[in-house]
């Protein structure tokens, strides 16, 4: 069992427009919405590789109805703190001429410290039984840059997994998680300086490896990915594949990983399933978590050199 942690989910509303002019009336096409945030997707990318897994959420009263029927068409098994407010929309606009997409992303509604309390005794109870605990993505306004430090350390003997950015990334790292898997602009904000090849990059990883943390995922976008355990650093070229939506990416390689190891592959070949599981999901559209076949055809195709 996995369980991965969302503390500030959305309702993704994904569309492109023909080119994207600041300034002006822009015609959205294409729209679809989907349930996300970071560790939704993580979740939901598992259940469609295979693998057991639950999410532990935070939701606006206003709107949680709505969004526990959508995650329920999913089959996904959660559990949820409510809070006073509406779940935040995140719209993401795909320039059809360039391909580069534009986030405008919600905050979502305030938590304090009473709610956060609540939410602890839930995550200890919620995963009291899983091999891995992912906290991934943006938390709610009003919890402070430690709050995925502090819900660590109220799981002393799990293997924590960790995915977000700025102080929530740095006060995290102190607990030594397990993996973390920042892309390559939160690396740079991290480690404060820019990053242009693979053994700059590789080196930084090593960094925070020295620093306590047992495992390390870059994901670098179309150049790729890299991973280190201290012992070795590997690069994966990315996939060539026919990209619909790059959006949700890394928290489909985040799932291909865990994939990996819950199925006792070694931590290379997790790694493989991790880019394989990445470049699958953006082969869908919008949010939606990658297709099994696509996933499975894709595998072989991925290699892995040391840098």
């Amino acid at each position: 069992m996995i369980t991965t942690v969302c503390m500030n989910p959305c309702f993704d509303k994904t569309s492109t427009v023909r080119r994207l002019v600041l300034g002006e009336v822009n015609r959205l096409e294409n729209i679809r919405y989907d349930v996300g945030g970071k560790g939704l997707n993580v979740a939901l990318v598992l259940q469609r590789l295979g693998v057991q897994a639950t999410c532990l959420c935070c939701l606006g009263m206003a709107d949680e109805a709505t969004f526990g029927a959508l995650l329920r068409l999913e089959g996904l098994y959660f559990h949820y703190l409510p809070l006073e407010g509406k779940i935040r929309v995140n719209l993401k606009l795909m320039d059809a001429e360039t391909g580069v997409v534009t986030e405008l992303n919600e905050p979502g509604p305030p938590m304090g410290a009473e709610q956060f309390s609540r939410f602890i005794s839930l995550l200890q109870k919620e995963a009291a039984h899983s091999t891995y605990v992912v906290f991934s993505g943006s938390v709610p306004e009003g919890c402070g840059g430690d709050v995925y430090q502090r819900c660590m350390e109220a799981l002393p003997n799990h293997r924590c997994v960790l995915d977000t950015a700025g102080d929530a990334l740095l006060f995290g790292i102190r607990e030594r998680p397990f993996l973390i898997k920042p892309n390559l602009p939160e690396l740079q904000i991290l480690v404060g300086r820019e990053l242009r090849t693979l053994n700059g990059i590789r080196d930084a990883m090593y960094g925070l490896i020295k620093d306590g943390v047992h495992n390390v995922i870059v994901s670098i976008g179309k150049e790729g990915a890299l991973f280190t355990d201290g012992e070795q650093a590997l690069y994966a070229p990315a996939l060539q594949v026919n990209a619909k939506s790059t959006v949700g990416a890394g928290d489909a390689m985040l799932g291909g990983m865990l994939m990996g190891l819950e199925k006792g592959a070694d931590m290379q070949e997790s790694f493989r399933f991790g880019v394989a599981a990445g470049a699958a999901s953006v082969m869908r559209e919008g949010t939606q978590p990658p297709q099994y076949a696509d996933f499975e055809r894709l595998l072989p195709k991925v290699s892995l050199r040391e840098v």
